[in-house]
Formats: C-alpha cells, sequence, structure tokens
C-alpha cells in the first residue's frame, strides 16, 4: 500500500480532497478517501491519479467488436447471461499502452452504464477511426464513364469504404478495379488536388483510366525534374525525392536546397498504388511519404494494394501508419505481440529481431476498420474471365523511334515494289525489340501473382523472349515450345498443374495455346501479341476452361505509341469476326494505313 500524502511531494489526501473534475473513478476514490480513515491506496492507484488528474474525459460513444476471449471474461465478471460480441464505449476514463478503462455498456438495452478494463488487443475497432455517413447517387454516378462503363456492386462498396474513411487500404485481389474506384472516389468526394504516387510502369495506365473521367488537361505526369501539376499530379516512387527533401537532424539547410514542391501543393487527397512498395522503413521513398504524411498531411491517405502483407507482419507497419492505425501508436508493443520480437543489446545498443509473425487472426480483426479486401472467388458479380489492357511507357523510346522511322523511310523508299512479306519481316523486328522491353514489366505482374499466391502462364510469340523469362524465373517455371514434343509437353503440364514448387507456365502462343489444359493458373500474361485474335482468345482459355474453380484474370501488356497499340486496336476491331477469315495480311495492311498517318 501506499501513504496516501506522498504523491509526488504532495499529500494525496488534500489532493483527492481538492479534486473538482468530473472523472467518476477519481471521484470515487475520493469518497473513499473521505468516508473510510483506515482507506490506503495502491501502488496503481497511485499511478492511475497521478496519469489522469487534470486529464479531460475522452467521450467518443462507439459500439465496437470484442474477441469472444474479453467477451467470456464480461460474462464471468458481471454475471451476464451471454457472451457480447460488441459493447459500447461511452467514455475513456484512462489510456494505457495495453488497456483502456472505459464507461459503457456491456449488452443492449442496459440502462445503467457499467465502468470496465479491456485490454486493446481484445477490441476489433479502431477507436480513433471517424467514420463518414456516404450517401451516393449510383445512378448518376455510372453516367460518368466517357465509355459507359458501370460499376459492379463490389466496386460500389469499394467507394463508400473509402470516402468514409480520411485513411484506408483497398487491398483487393488483382483484376478488380482498384484504380477505377480510386478514380471515381476521388471525384465524388470532391476532391481538389490529388497526388497519385505509383511505379514508373503505371503512370500511362493512371492517365488512361483518369482519361476516361476526367479532362486530359487535369492530368498531368511528372517526369525527371520537371515540376507541372495538374489536378490529378501522377509521380513515380523513384523521382518523388527530386520534389521532397527529408531534413537531416542537426543540418542547416539554405531555401535553395529544400525541395518543396509536392508539399506546397496542400494536396487533400494522395492516393499510392502499388503501396507495398513502402514496405521498407528505412528506403527513402517510404521516409519521404511518411514524412509528407507526418508534416503536411492531406485531409485523406488511401492505400491501393493486392498484397498489404507481401512477407511479414512489419511489412504492414508503415502502410498502417499512412492510415493512422491506432495499432501504430506503440512500435514495440505491434512487434512483440505481430511480429514475435525478440530484442538483445549489442554494444550498448537495442537490437530488435521483427521477422517473426504471431496473433495474426486478431491482427486482421484489429485493421479491419481501415482494410478492405476482396477476392475474385467472392465476389459473385465478377465475369469469369476479365480482360486487362495494361498501358506501359516504353522506357527506351529513342531506339525504338530510330527503328520504327528507318522502316517508314525504307518503306516509302520501297513503295509498291514493297510486298507484304516484306512488311512482316521489319515489323517483326519492331514487336521483338517491344517483347524484350516488356519482359521486365510483366515481371512485376508475375511477382505480385505469386505474392497472392497464384500461378501463372506467360505467352510468348519469340524464342528469344520465351528463354528470357525461363532465365529470370528459374526453377519455379516450365516452358513449352514448339520443341518440346510429347511425353515432355505433359510433363510440364502435369508439373505445372500438381507441383505446387511449380508457380509458372511460360509457353509460346501457338505451342502451347490450344489443346492443353492449365486450371491452375488464375493469372494469364500476354506479353507479346499473335497477329489472330483467334490464337490471343485460345491461349486466354487455356486456363479459363472445364475444371477452372476461380476467376481468371488475363492481362496483356500494351506499349504506349508504338506499333503495340497499333495491332492491339486492330485486333479488338477484328475479334468480332470469324476467326478463319482473318489472316495475317488483314490484320497488317491496317496497321499499313495507320503507319502513313504517323509518317
Amino acid at each position: 500500500m501506499i501513504d496516501v500524502n506522498d504523491i509526488k511531494g504532495r499529500g494525496s489526501a488534500s489532493k483527492l480532497e481538492e479534486y473538482s473534475g468530473s472523472h467518476p473513478y477519481i471521484l470515487y476514490l475520493k469518497k473513499k478517501h473521505i468516508n473510510d480513515k483506515h482507506f490506503q491506496l495502491t501502488k496503481n492507484q497511485h499511478d492511475y491519479i497521478e496519469q489522469n488528474y487534470d486529464r479531460e474525459l475522452e467521450y467518443i460513444n462507439k459500439i465496437v467488436n470484442i474477441s469472444s476471449y474479453i467477451g467470456e471474461q464480461f460474462k464471468k465478471d458481471y454475471l451476464l447471461n451471454h457472451i457480447p460480441k460488441r459493447i459500447l464505449i461511452e467514455t475513456i476514463l484512462h489510456d494505457g499502452d495495453k488497456s483502456l478503462h472505459c464507461i459503457g455498456k456491456l449488452f443492449r438495452n442496459q440502462k445503467q452504464n457499467t465502468m470496465f478494463w479491456i485490454p486493446k488487443t481484445q477490441i476489433f475497432d479502431d477507436l480513433e477511426q471517424n467514420i463518414k455517413e456516404v450517401n451516393l447517387d449510383w445512378d448518376d454516378i455510372n453516367t460518368m464513364s466517357k465509355s459507359d462503363k458501370e460499376l459492379y456492386q463490389h466496386q460500389k462498396e469499394g467507394i463508400e469504404f473509402l470516402l468514409s474513411r480520411d485513411g484506408s487500404i483497398l487491398a483487393d485481389d488483382m483484376g478488380l478495379g482498384k484504380t477505377l474506384q480510386s478514380i471515381v472516389a476521388s471525384i465524388v468526394g470532391g476532391f481538389e488536388k490529388i497526388l497519385i504516387l505509383c511505379p514508373a510502369s503505371l503512370k500511362i495506365n493512371w492517365r488512361r483510366e483518369l482519361m476516361d473521367f476526367v479532362d486530359e488537361d487535369d492530368i498531368s505526369i511528372i517526369y525527371g525534374s520537371n515540376w507541372e501539376p495538374a489536378k490529378y499530379t501522377i509521380i513515380n516512387y523513384d523521382i518523388i525525392k527530386n520534389f521532397h527533401t527529408i531534413k537531416k537532424r542537426g543540418k542547416e539547410y539554405e531555401d535553395w536546397e529544400l525541395r518543396r514542391e509536392i508539399a506546397t501543393e496542400e494536396y487533400d487527397l494522395i492516393i499510392c498504388d502499388e503501396a507495398h512498395y513502402l514496405k521498407n522503413n528505412t528506403s527513402q521513398r517510404t521516409k519521404i511519404v511518411l514524412d509528407l504524411y507526418k508534416k503536411f498531411p492531406p485531409k485523406s491517405f488511401w492505400l491501393l494494394t493486392g498484397t498489404p502483407i507481401s512477407n511479414r507482419p512489419m511489412d504492414y507497419y508503415p502502410l498502417l501508419t499512412l492510415v493512422n492505425s491506432h495499432l501504430t501508436k506503440n512500435w514495440k508493443f505491434f512487434a512483440k505481440r505481430y511480429c514475435g520480437a525478440i530484442n538483445f543489446r549489442k554494444n550498448g545498443k537495442m537490437i530488435w529481431i521483427t521477422d517473426g509473425a504471431s496473433n495474426l487472426d486478431e491482427l486482421n480483426e484489429q485493421t479491419k476498420g481501415i482494410v478492405i479486401r476482396r477476392k475474385k472467388e467472392e465476389v459473385l458479380d465478377l465475369p469469369d474471365k476479365i480482360v486487362i489492357p495494361y498501358y506501359l511507357e516504353l522506357p527506351d523510346r529513342d531506339v525504338y523511334e530510330n527503328v520504327f522511322n528507318e522502316y517508314l523511310e525504307w518503306a516509302k523508299l520501297e513503295g509498291k515494289r514493297m510486298g507484304f512479306g516484306k512488311h512482316l519481316v521489319e515489323l517483326t523486328i519492331l514487336r521483338k525489340f517491344i517483347a524484350f522491353e516488356k519482359v521486365k514489366f510483366s515481371m512485376e505482374l508475375i511477382d505480385t501473382a505469386l505474392d497472392q499466391n497464384k500461378k501463372v502462364i506467360v505467352f510468348t510469340n519469340f524464342k528469344e523472349e520465351l528463354e528470357t523469362f525461363m532465365n529470370l524465373l528459374g526453377k519455379k517455371a516450365v516452358c513449352i515450345h514448339g520443341g518440346v514434343k510429347g511425353d515432355n509437353r505433359q510433363a510440364a503440364v502435369d508439373n505445372f498443374q500438381n507441383n505446387d514448387d511449380i508457380k509458372v507456365l511460360v509457353g509460346q502462343v501457338k505451342a502451347a495455346g490450344v489443346g492443353l489444359t492449365l486450371t491452375a493458373a488464375e493469372v494469364v500474361i500476354i506479353n507479346s501479341l499473335d497477329w489472330v485474335p483467334g490464337n490471343l482468345e485460345q491461349a486466354e482459355d487455356r486456363a479459363y476452361r472445364m475444371g477452372q474453380e476461380n476467376n481468371v484474370t488475363v492481362y496483356y501488356p500494351l506499349f504506349e505509341d508504338t506499333v503495340d497499340t497499333l495491332v492491339w486496336k486492330s485486333l479488338q476491331r477484328k475479334k468480332e469476326i470469324i476467326d478463319t477469315i482473318i489472316g495475317d495480311e488483314t490484320i497488317i495492311n491496317e496497321i499499313l494505313d495507320n503507319l502513313e498517318d504517323h509518317g
């Protein structure tokens, strides 16, 4: 016990006697002290008074979900007739590192409030998250798209989720339209300035999707060190350092040394696409985004990622910080509770090992209020096969333009003497160049799919292109090309279908695009286009056929403003015609008409 007359050099008796606040527990202790001359404070009560004597009560009046464990404890301690799953926290009396002291109700229609303690880990809602009521006119919203694109039900729910919270993580499966949901939410939410952070390979895709809803003048893509923002400013993670400087402790800066272009725009919404790029707390890009969040916070922060936890729970911590999760208020607690952390001293410095995982079900429950995740197989309103053109920016455009211009000049000089076969040969050179340039972008799609434990088929047209993929993928891939026959071909199929260690099948469109059942795959990537639409549809359907239990997503990576997009547009126009009527010449002649316009 502790002498009531010894609280930090001041008499606890007089402190309690003088207390004139409204804190019910301190008032209870005051009454005990006045009415019971034998009353003595415990050490915990002493600390409680010190911590809360001048603290204002926090009125939140919020219904929260709780764990079955604490529900059973409440039933036992308060003689309830049932195990409560939800409780009302009306007022927080004390906010400790691990627990809360509250006033509230433990069951519906409870007449009098109850005072109770509850561990923070047993509350499955974020008490600090301000959830706003959202009422949207979907009939009006469905007319916003220039291409008459209608939203699926899961996309409507995602838009409402984003708008109802200032910070949230949209963690939908690949192909469910995270970009679309965030664009529509940004428009109907009335945001004036929007910053979009994404990998370099996605900048063009973002612009194309935005142009279906807003004018091109409202969109700006940032390159290099040239800052030209617009209503929607798109910038890749690799160059944000050019527009925001993190101050180093103890260093004096001249004004010209501090880059503040992003901060001075005062964005009211920041969207981080492929937000798992921010999982490393020590990376420069993560430090910059965290600095923007803490010192120049927007009204809303939305993170888009299909793999919020790509490897270990500690990867999740920076993302949870950016959406103001209560779990990030105490790093040590998070590390010990969810990362199985251990620590030790080395050379006088505390070292933490946080690469473990623990209490993952609890972590999932604790983040439900700020994370929305839907898997394709759970979303019933989707088509079974989703085909997505995936627009990219060609990295080495100068080389492409040189090859392309040489081809145009050559074609003009040849004139009518140039036959169809010669055109085909020269266009193949361009297609090969594009196919090799796309490999690294397709590898990003493959890595994302594998992170989500999905098997992948990659279709190619050229031998060297196929070999490049196989060299990069190593033992986790098998391949099928024209030279793979009989038993070896079937062995590759069986391995892909049944061996958990084989994640990818790389095949040539004509060799692997027909006659095979590859239903273990949920993702198909067409790295290089074939001339015939029917060949591509056959390739798509290697995964989408009898025996497939999941939805299939087909990606077509396409380089903007190249022969690639000319071929794609022509293929789309011809798809409705019977495949046997369409040969190489039909497609190429249409492309040549477009090339003349280009020249």
